[in-house]
């Protein structure tokens, strides 16, 4: 729901056209094209996804390069509706040079957006699903902690002359701080590694350039892969198996990568925080929609 208010935003400023309807623009074996033309990212992302997976029923795999996309959203739905189909997903995103906002490990300026990562693999009604920016933290969080006005954690944030920071609103300074690599400080190489990765995968497969200021798209490659018969009861043993692992904590038991965000849908509400909910609020008046809570 954070993203609801930038979405209206970007729609009055003409950066995306809400009419626009995503299309395949050419076809080789198993690889696939896509234009999202300019439309909102998650219509784009389905249709990949769903291009992906036609694919690796015909040629055992499927590979779709999308471009042109809005912002794309949650990736894992994506990962989760190629794994409906009993398909191996691995999917990674990346955005524009304006998002630039993560910094190289052992740099100060940012160079990379958060390019985040999803796959998910069958496993019956509960696939193993996992979403994570390649960086310490993902932008959202930060855009959170800066409307609620918490602190961030430790090795996620540094200011513009490369001093640690907890202060969320320096990411949207101007000069703007950077936020780290996935592993922080001492171990940031790791997540700048895969946040080069995807670059090349996202960016690069997709024909753009990462410095080319004029791309304004989102991009999103999508890999699906068609399984064997049996293989989600395979997937369902390694899943038991890590599972059976002695807890540090009785109270709280080994869990595979899904499992807590099906545990928060179950037993939580939707938080909202003040900040996004008065945008909303003032965004469905001046469209004169009724919201259902007030």
């Amino acid at each position: 729901l954070i993203r609801v208010p930038q979405y209206l935003k970007e729609i009055r400023s003409g950066e995306i056209d809400p009419r626009a309807r995503p299309k395949q623009t050419r076809t080789r074996g198993a690889v696939s094209w896509v234009t999202g033309k300019a439309g909102f990212g998650p219509v784009g992302g389905l249709y990949a996804g769903r291009r992906a997976v036609a694919a690796a029923r015909k040629h055992g795999v499927g590979l779709v390069i999308a471009t042109e996309l809005g912002h794309t959203g949650r990736l894992g739905a994506y990962a989760e509706l190629i794994a409906a189909a009993r398909c191996v997903a691995v999917i990674f995103g990346t955005g524009p040079k304006r998002g630039h906002i993560v910094a190289p490990f052992g740099g100060i300026d940012g160079r990379l957006s958060t390019n985040p990562i999803a796959y998910a693999v069958p496993n019956g009604t509960a696939p193993v699903v996992a979403d994570f920016s390649t960086s310490a933290l993902p932008e959202g969080k930060v855009r959170s902690a800066r409307n609620l006005g918490t602190r961030l954690p430790e090795g996620a944030l540094q200011d513009p002359a490369g001093n640690p920071t907890h202060d969320p609103n320096v990411l949207y300074g101007k000069p703007r701080g950077s936020l780290l690599p996935l592993g922080g400080a001492n171990f940031g190489h790791k997540g700048y590694a895969l946040g080069l990765l995807v670059e090349a995968m996202g960016t690069l497969l997709g024909g753009g350039e990462i410095d080319d200021a004029s791309r304004t798209g989102f991009n999103l490659t999508i890999l699906a892969i068609a399984t064997r018969p049996g293989f989600e009861r395979s997937t369902g043993r390694l899943v038991s198996y890590l599972r059976s692992a002695r807890p540090l904590d009785p109270k709280r038991p080994v869990m595979v990568p899904g499992d807590p965000e099906r545990l928060a849908r179950r037993h939580t509400t939707v938080d909202v925080d003040e900040p996004t909910w008065r945008e909303m609020v003032a965004f469905a008046r001046d469209l004169a929609v009724e919201l259902p809570l007030q």
